[in-house]
């Protein structure tokens, strides 16, 4: 059960990739995609996201819970190691761990600060701001915005576009 799995280890953790128990080489993902991470890793040298792996039977042998594409770009790139999230246990028991740290992961959105929030208010309220440069801002929802301006607060954008299409939409300003 997921309330026993407190004691489970876990911790990012470096693995060659022989150690990592064969995998379905062809994850499936779209080849631009694969040649973007594969160009990335190469750059790079290593790997910034996690895959999460766990442990086998076999002594120094993982198995690959997650991050097959990541996995397959590595490959490609010419990398011997890979960073990985490993769950000391077994696949039956670190399955479940991962499925609870999907559920959780959704929850792990980039936070928004006050400035964020008072910068995107001033330039939403700006009639000369390029609303449609904003991701999630598209030509109908900039004429709302424009039809409904001044917004004083993000409780107001909140009332008028729900709670979180404005909270996507200050992250995607704070990124531009």
């Amino acid at each position: 059960m997921l309330g026993e799995m407190v004691s489970v280890e876990t911790k990012p953790y470096t693995l060659s990739l022989n150690q990592i128990k064969k995998i379905e080489v062809n994850s499936g993902t779209p080849k631009n995609v694969l040649n973007k991470v594969t160009d990335n890793l190469k750059e790079n040298g290593f790997n910034s996201v996690l895959p999460i792996a766990c442990l086998t039977d076999n002594e120094d042998e993982y198995l690959l819970l997650t991050g097959g594409p990541i996995y397959e770009a590595a490959k490609s790139a010419g990398l011997r190691k890979i960073w990985v999230f490993l769950v000391a246990t077994q696949q039956a028991e670190a399955s479940q761990w991962v499925e609870q740290n999907q559920m959780l992961s959704k929850l792990n959105e980039t936070v928004v600060e006050p400035q964020n929030v008072t910068d995107f208010l001033k330039f939403i309220n700006d009639s000369h701001s390029d609303l449609i440069s904003v991701k999630g801002i598209g030509p109908k929802i900039a004429q709302k915005i424009i039809d409904n301006r001044f917004y004083d607060s993000l409780g107001s954008l909140q009332e008028k576009f729900g709670h979180k299409r404005p909270l996507n939409w200050i992250r995607a300003f704070k990124q531009k």
